[in-house]
């Protein structure tokens, strides 16, 4: 067979994971995570371009950061057949190691204190994109063996409406990976099976730029009392990988592959964050996610072998096979955000926080699904501090964020029918990490 021809074939075993973006798992900088990940109405730098764009008015400074981090899972699956073995080779998720850069860029001029632009990026270290979803028959964990590998590109403008008002539209990047066969894409392979010869071979496909909307709104009817909400349009990666092998004096083996990579719902956060005293500030967030319209997880496959001389023998539809991913019945959920943060003074803060995540996937004890997920509840810590700069290069302090965090993924039962090729089995996982960053008002 052609080498374009193992492609297509190869993509076969290519998949797609779920949520889409590293940023709400983990958080956008140790500040946001540190407190929980609350900061629909407490975010006050670049991190706002995620959170809620409306706040990126709050900086009247040239705002940067960088950061590093750090996370890994550690699953707990057990087979409850000790003579029937689970394949878990799917069961231990990547480690997430990447970096994270963004800054806000007050617009000076008539809209001095009025118009803040921010950009927000997040760069794994192991690949730019992986799309990643094993069979069915291998348990896998939906939210972090695939999606925490992909650039994430956020990017915002914060817009001051009132003294009390703000508003914050953005946009998240991501990209289709898209083939077309006979419009100039996909694969295409021309085989002579007689002299064994390949006299075509083409391959050609696209990655192009999806965008997904953000909107965010900021109202302070206090100095010290504030209140926030975020709207985020669900978005995908979506791959699709057509491929003809042309046979000739027989007829034409055409294959299509498609998934949905990397797919977030529609979300809205809402949040208020409050100056309990000049030290102390407490947020709260709520997190609805709109479940019940993801995507399977899971490739669909179809494969036609048509042509005059098999459709002579009678055969041509004999090999047909349509393989469709079957919706994964998810559910609707909402969740909660809590953070802390107390200033002991100008240069030092300590931060606190805690998470309530509950799981949209249903209990697995059906045939052909096998996706771990369960409530999840995190804890995070964190301190910030400032220093002069010894070397006296920059005029402004330096501030270092450091966070450290931990969740656990409660356990759950997936009960299995007798034919099943997988035994039941039960299975939870803890998470730890930890991230910093250096961030500078110029």
């Amino acid at each position: 067979m052609s080498r374009s021809a193992r492609v297509a074939l190869v993509a076969c075993v290519v998949s797609a994971s779920a949520l889409a973006d590293v940023l709400p798992l983990y958080g956008y900088g140790p500040r946001a995570a540190a407190m929980g990940g609350a900061m629909t109405a407490e975010a006050n730098d670049f991190t706002a371009v995620f959170y809620n764009p409306a706040l990126l008015i709050r900086r009247k400074d040239l705002n940067f950061g960088f950061s590093f981090q750090f996370h890994r899972v550690i699953p707990e699956i057990s087979s409850k057949d000790l003579a029937k073995p689970i394949d878990c080779s799917q069961c231990q998720p990547p480690d997430n190691v990447g970096t994270t850069t963004g800054f806000v860029f007050p617009i000076a001029g008539k809209v001095k204190n009025r118009l803040a632009i921010g950009l927000g990026l997040y760069l794994p270290t192991s690949a730019f994109v992986r799309v990643n979803a094993p069979d069915a028959t291998r348990p896998y964990w939906y939210r972090y063996n695939g999606n925490i590998e992909r650039f994430v590109l956020h990017v915002g403008a914060g817009i001051k409406i009132t003294d009390w008002l703000s508003v914050g539209p953005g946009v998240s990047v991501l990209a289709t990976l898209q083939g077309r066969v006979g419009g100039g894409g996909g694969a295409l392979a021309n085989v002579d099976l007689f002299s064994r010869n390949v006299k075509v071979k083409e391959l050609d496909a696209a990655l192009t730029t999806r965008l997904a909307p953000t909107f965010g709104i900021s109202v302070t009817p206090l100095k010290q009392l504030r209140f926030g909400a975020t709207y985020r349009w669900e978005i995908m990666l979506p791959v699709t990988i057509p491929a003809i092998v042309e046979l000739e004096g027989i007829g034409n083996l055409n294959l299509s592959v498609n998934a949905i990579s990397h797919w977030s719902p529609h979300q809205v956060s809402f949040g208020a964050a409050w100056d309990i005293t000049e030290q102390l500030t407490v947020s709260l967030d709520g997190e609805y996610q709109h479940w019940s319209s993801a995507p399977s997880p899971y490739v669909s496959l179809n494969v036609d072998l048509a042509g005059p001389t098999l459709a002579a023998l009678g055969i041509d539809k004999a090999l047909d096979l349509n393989s469709p991913a079957t919706p994964p019945g998810f559910v609707n959920t909402l969740g909660f955000r809590l953070g802390g943060e107390y200033r002991v003074s100008e240069r030092f803060a300590a931060r606190l926080g805690g998470s309530y995540r509950p799981t949209p996937v249903p209990l697995q004890n059906v045939t052909g699904s096998n996706l771990l997920d369960g409530n999840a509840i995190g804890l995070a810590t964190g301190i910030g501090f400032n220093f002069p700069d010894p070397l006296e290069v920059f005029e402004h302090p330096i501030q270092i964020d450091v966070a450290a965090q931990m969740a656990f993924i409660l356990g759950r039962e997936a009960t299995k029918p007798s034919f099943d090729v997988l035994p039941s089995y039960t299975y939870a996982a803890k998470m730890f990490g930890g991230m910093a960053m250096i961030r500078y008002d110029f």
